[in-house]
């Protein structure tokens, strides 16, 4: 691929984005009335955490325009109602030629412990 990417050449191995949310009974009651569930749940739910490395991927790394290909996540522990979760991802690869960027990503709970590790695969948007 010998077309001029600006925004792709900028990224390196090794960049990082991070953010963090805390989801509180509010949030779970919110959640449960739009997947129409009759009870909240007492941890929060594997498809928020993972909500939480799309906005990352689509927002700050690599950012706007990106598209999803993969994202595999292996849960350790869950995450707690009213506990600060920290999402990171980390670029491993940049394949230029298809515009591809793998990133390794991991959930953290506020006491350090892994709350799930994975990787994802995306198509960078030029």
């Amino acid at each position: 691929m010998s077309e001029q990417m600006p925004r792709f050449d900028a990224l390196a191995v090794g960049d990082r984005a991070t953010t963090t949310r805390c989801f509180s009974a509010t949030d779970m009651a919110q959640w449960c009335d739009m997947m129409s569930l009759d009870q909240a749940p007492a941890q929060v739910p594997e498809p928020l955490v993972a909500a939480l490395f799309s906005y990352l991927l689509g927002e700050q790394l690599p950012g706007h325009g990106t598209n999803y290909l993969k994202q595999d996540m292996q849960f350790e522990d869950m995450g707690r109602i009213g506990e600060t979760l920290t999402v990171e991802v980390r670029i491993s690869r940049l394949r230029r030629d298809k515009a591809l960027v793998d990133l390794d990503t991991t959930c953290t709970g506020s006491d350090g412990r892994t709350i799930c590790a994975g990787r994802a695969l995306v198509l960078f948007a030029c």
